[in-house]
Parts: C-alpha cells; sequence; structure tokens
C-alpha cells in the first residue's frame, strides 16, 4: 500500500478507503496468495453479483413494505369505524385537488370492510384507464365486498364504457342504469362518504364526512335512487321502451320536468346552450306543442316519466 501511495501520489489512508470501497463493490478479494493481499475481480462478473445482492434487498424491502400496509391497513379500518360511532361525531376533511381524492378513493377501496355504494351523474373515463378500473374493481370485489353502482344512461351508451359496465357486472357487481343522477357520491360501510363540493364540477374537489348518523342518511338517498333505476340488461342502449325519445332528450325531459335550469342541463350534458336550445324546441316539436307547459302536461299525459329508462 505504502507504494501505491507513493505512485499515485496519495495518503496511505486513501489507499485503505480506496481498497476497502474497492472490495466492498466486489472487485476486488483478499487473497494469501496474491502479492498484495488482494485479486482483482472480472468487472461484469462483480457488477452481476452486485446487482443480484441489490434485488435480493428491493425484494426484502417490498416483503417489508407489505407487511407494513397490511398493519396500518389493520389498524385504520378499526380506528375510522371506532370514529365513525364516537358519540355520532361527524368530520368532514376536504381534498381540494384531483390527487387528494384519487388518494383518498384508494385509501377507502383498500380499506373498505363489507360494502360500498357509488353514483356517477357524468365525467366519462378514458379508455386508457379501463385496465387498471378493472384491477381495482376485481380485487374488490374477490375480497367479498358488496358493491352496487349507479351510471348515467348517456355514460353507460359510451362503447367503452358499456364494454366496462358488462364486464364488471360478469365479476359481480351489481349495476344500474338511470335516465338522470343528481350528484357523485361514494359510500364505504357504514361511515364513510365522499361527496363532491360543487356537483357541477368535480374538479373542485370533494368532501370526505366520517360520521355513522349522516353516512346512513346519504345512504337512504343512495337507495331511493337506487330503486328508481333499472338493471343494466333493461338499461343497456337499444332497450324497447315506447317513449318517443333518444336517452339525451329523455334525460332532459327528466331535468326540465325537475325544475333544472337549461344552463345546467347542457353544463350536465357538455353541450353549448344554443345546442341544447334548438333540442328543446325539437322536443316540443316532437310532442306537438308550443309551451314548456303544455309540454309538461303532454309528457305526464304519455306517462314519459314513468319509464326508468329509454330506447
Amino acid at each position: 500500500m505504502e507504494d501505491i501511495a507513493g505512485d499515485a501520489g496519495v495518503s496511505l489512508a486513501e489507499v485503505e478507503a480506496a481498497l476497502d470501497l474497492l472490495e466492498r463493490l466486489g472487485l476486488l478479494a483478499p487473497s494469501t496468495t496474491a502479492p498484495g493481499g488482494y485479486s482483482a475481480i472480472d468487472p461484469e462478473a462483480a457488477l452481476s453479483r452486485l446487482f443480484a445482492t441489490e434485488e435480493r434487498q428491493v425484494a426484502l424491502h417490498q416483503q417489508q413494505l407489505a407487511r407494513t400496509r397490511e398493519s396500518i391497513h389493520a389498524i385504520m379500518s378499526g380506528f375510522i369505524r371506532l370514529r365513525a360511532e364516537e358519540r355520532g361525531v361527524v368530520e368532514i376533511e376536504t381534498l381540494r385537488s384531483g390527487s387528494q381524492v384519487n388518494a383518498f378513493i384508494d385509501d377507502a377501496v383498500s380499506m373498505v370492510q363489507s360494502h360500498e355504494s357509488t353514483m356517477h351523474p357524468g365525467g366519462i373515463p378514458p379508455v386508457e384507464v379501463m385496465d387498471d378500473m378493472l384491477l381495482r374493481d376485481q380485487e374488490v370485489i374477490g375480497r367479498g365486498i358488496e358493491v352496487r353502482t349507479l351510471y348515467a344512461r348517456h355514460v353507460a351508451e359510451v362503447p367503452h364504457m358499456a364494454d366496462y359496465l358488462a364486464e364488471i357486472t360478469r365479476l359481480g357487481m351489481d349495476v344500474r342504469i338511470s335516465a338522470h343522477l343528481p350528484l357523485r357520491m361514494l359510500i364505504f360501510d357504514e361511515g364513510l362518504a365522499l361527496l363532491p363540493i360543487d356537483p357541477q364540477d368535480s374538479s373542485r374537489g370533494a368532501f370526505a364526512i366520517r360520521g355513522t348518523e349522516l353516512v346512513r342518511s346519504l345512504q337512504t338517498f343512495f337507495d331511493f335512487c337506487w330503486h328508481d333505476a333499472a338493471p343494466l340488461d333493461r338499461g343497456r342502449p337499444g332497450a324497447a321502451v315506447d317513449v318517443p325519445f333518444t336517452a339525451q332528450e329523455h334525460l332532459i325531459v327528466r331535468m326540465l320536468a325537475a325544475g333544472v335550469k337549461d344552463e345546467t342541463i347542457a353544463r350536465q350534458l357538455g353541450v353549448s346552450a344554443r345546442t341544447l336550445s334548438r333540442t328543446i324546441s325539437g322536443l316540443l316539436d316532437t310532442l306537438g306543442v308550443q309551451t314548456r307547459f303544455q309540454a309538461a302536461l303532454k309528457i305526464a299525459e304519455m306517462g314519459i316519466l314513468d319509464h326508468p329508462t329509454t330506447g
């Protein structure tokens, strides 16, 4: 080592540190037969061993992480249940961004114990996320969780959404279709729910609500919408219902009958105010009336609103 230090122009301590590093990296191995006390190792072989060691460490870390995650879920699921039962206290957490909402949903889904109820009035997920949605649904159903989900008819008519709904139905999820749903809602067990801050604009975030008494009321509201909806088989596009409107027109009729303003209807459907105005004019022509009041009377007479689905 003294010769190396002199030739390299460094201190003996630096030479010792360098030899220790090369030995840790597997590029040198102690040897009693080599003049310098070390044998050089082929770099390719050393790197292979180094990567193998790192892979083993990563695998061990992942196993430890999985055990930690299971422990946290076990603790948190019991904690949430106890907190919700605590003297009827209601807690509301504000989630201001889409990433916060998504993270909250992922955690809630992973900790749900018995049942889940979801309501989706609009907002069509892109094709690219369908596989991830199916994997999550499959994992939940595989755990024996009872899942009921409501979708607006115009969402279910999109081809890739129709395929998705058919697949989750095959997996065991209970799916129903409704001509109109008031807002997005997710309910997990008896004590946790998620509602949008602005029902007309989900990008503004959501309220996470914890509290058995309030969530029970939200569940009753969901059940009301559920009983008014149609099972997926009868709610699919092309089902024969004797009314003269398309699915979108039927939705407009329902919202008009409920007193929803034109600008709100246009925003729900994702159309311009001018397009909506033309559609409503066409509905009046189809009904053979001149005013919305006359249209309301005619619709009631025909019993159109009694049909949960349209053709």
